[in-house]
């Protein structure tokens, strides 16, 4: 696993019990601050944080796996990553080198679509469609597309790596249930796992996806603190801070486990989702969370659901015209 401040698990876990903040602010190789941090402007282009979780660097061998290290440029980093995290899962589950029949081990990964690299090709199609041949520095720039190009960029494709480079053969795909596409996962192979389709699940999420055009999608909804932090269940949440993470599970039945002598760090007794409905909006909670009460409690959990300064100020105002009805 792999998240901001914590290259491995015994540094997450120190993190932890230390209670270190490994929120900080975004770094100069990824965007301009200077250019785009504006936090008391409403208009586009802008962002209205500066801060976030992002991974250490991580090194990787790519002929640790067979790829050959010029196909790198062309191959989205989360493709990268997620491959070594799982390889160190299996390897932390006592399965690294052990012969067994991996005919029935699956991959589930929660994953967005869309990333850096395939903005970078876009904008380099759609450059030349507007304005003609790009200029030599615009070429040096944006990258080349080559025979990887187009498996690199797939958010598929993160899954289908695995199976492919470990010699995994169930099933694969990833699955995007924003913010909640990890728990989605693990949702899918519990199920995999119940029905007897696989015999084993490596599930998980991957989120590298901490560039401008993040904060920009974020800041013009109002859903980024501008302080930088997030304030879960708590009145003067406004926002909350971007992450990246890369964290996988090794999961079977538990009878299997005990079978096998497995390593059990934990057991899953039972997994459970829902959606609002209809709503006054895509990202406003059920109408029987906001009117259940008509006190600050209601207002905490509408932030613990949707920390948007704007979408608690609205549900302040609605329950107010109802209290003077």
């Amino acid at each position: 696993m792999y998240f901001p401040g914590a290259k491995n698990l015994e540094e997450f876990w120190r993190n932890i019990i230390l209670g270190k903040d490994s929120v900080t602010e975004v770094p100069d190789e990824r965007w301009n601050k200077e250019i785009y941090y504006k936090p008391d402007a409403d208009g586009p282009d802008v962002s209205h944080s500066k801060w976030g979780g992002f991974i250490p660097k991580i090194d990787f061998d790519p002929l640790a796996f067979g790829i050959p290290p010029q196909s790198l440029a062309a191959i989205e980093p989360t493709q990268l990553l997620t491959l070594l995290v799982a390889k160190r899962a299996m390897e932390d589950a006592g399965y690294g080198e052990k012969q067994i029949n991996r005919e029935n081990i699956s991959v589930i990964i929660g994953a967005e679509g869309g990333n850096d690299l395939a903005n970078s090709y876009s904008f380099r199609g759609y450059y030349k469609q507007v304005f003609g041949e790009l200029h030599e520095e615009v070429k040096e720039a944006l990258p080349h597309t080559t025979e990887d190009s187009f498996p690199g960029i797939l958010a598929n494709v993160i899954a289908g790596r695995i199976t492919n480079r470990l010699d995994l053969g169930g099933r694969n795909f990833t699955v995007d249930a924003a913010c909640a596409s990890s728990l989605a996962a693990i949702d899918l192979a519990c199920q995999e796992l119940i029905l007897g389709k696989s015999d084993m699940v490596l599930a998980g999420g991957a989120d590298l996806h901490n560039g401008i055009n993040d904060y920009l999608m974020f800041s013009s909804t109002h859903a980024l603190s501008r302080k930088g932090r997030c304030a879960t269940f708590d009145s003067d949440a406004d926002g909350i801070a971007l992450g990246e993470g890369v964290a996988i599970l090794v999961l079977k039945r538990y009878e299997d486990a005990v079978r096998d002598g497995d390593r059990i760090y934990s057991v899953i007794k039972g997994v459970g989702g829902s959606s609002d409905g209809k709503a006054l909006g895509l990202t406003a909670p059920e109408k029987s969370v906001r009117y259940a009460h008509w006190n600050v409690p209601i207002i905490k959990q509408v932030s613990a659901q949707h920390p948007l300064a704007w979408l608690k100020r609205m549900v302040q105002e609605q329950l107010l015209v109802i209290k003077q009805n």
